[in-house]
């Protein structure tokens, strides 16, 4: 699955169920747009956020353990991963960046630093690339739900250049009951169906194709 470059993700806020939260519960909840959410979704473009700089998925698959009788190798024990993602954005919106790591506000343009993740503030995504010799064939990775954390910050002084960060999440998945962490989606794939695709990752949603 060679990929070429990064062409979008979507983010929103997702119940225990993974069922999509809109409104005042959603993504947009410390935003204006909060009274007018119907898809609780978020879309990571140029113009909204200068778009996506990359997102790196680790600890996909657990280690193997050998099991020996008789004197030889006689099987793998395959342990379970626990996928995490990091996800960096060029120029997050704050409010929104501060639903999806679950910080409380203050209803005064605060947002506290709690010291620890929100455990029952949970993020879905889908991000978008395509075939590595093949830009017209996209493909995708969709995490059902994750916990969403920022552990460090650093603010550095201009200098004779711009000293310019981004927003770095790292979202720790989580299992949706029997579905699992997410899926791949593959455009090449026969019966291919982006419709589908969005409402498996955006569980109960109203969505459209991107």
């Amino acid at each position: 699955m060679a990929s070429l470059g990064i062409a979008n993700v979507k983010i929103a806020l997702v119940d225990k169920a993974g069922t999509v939260l809109t409104g005042a519960n959603g993504i947009y909840k410390y935003t204006d747009q909060a009274t007018t959410d119907t898809t609780g979704i978020f879309d990571v473009t140029v113009d909204s956020s200068f778009g996506v700089a990359s997102l790196a998925l680790s600890n996909l698959e657990g280690s193997t353990t050998d099991i020996f009788g008789n004197n030889v190798l006689v099987y793998k024990s395959a342990g379970k991963g626990s996928p995490q993602a990091v996800l960096t954005i060029n120029a997050l919106p704050n409010e929104i960046k501060m639903a999806a790591l679950g910080m409380p506000s203050d209803g005064k343009g605060g947002f506290t630093l709690t010291g620890k993740a929100d455990p029952n503030n949970r993020l879905a995504l889908l991000a978008e690339s395509a075939e590595s010799f093949d830009a017209t064939k996209p493909i995708y990775v969709g995490m059902y739900m994750g916990i969403a954390s920022e552990a460090a910050a650093t603010w550095t002084s201009n200098n004779a250049a711009e000293n310019r960060t981004q927003d770095a999440l790292t979202i720790a998945s989580l299992e949706r009951g029997d579905d699992g962490f997410g899926k791949y989606y593959f455009s090449s794939a026969s019966k291919f169906d982006a419709d589908a695709m969005l409402k498996d990752v955006f569980k109960g949603a109203s969505t459209t194709n991107p």
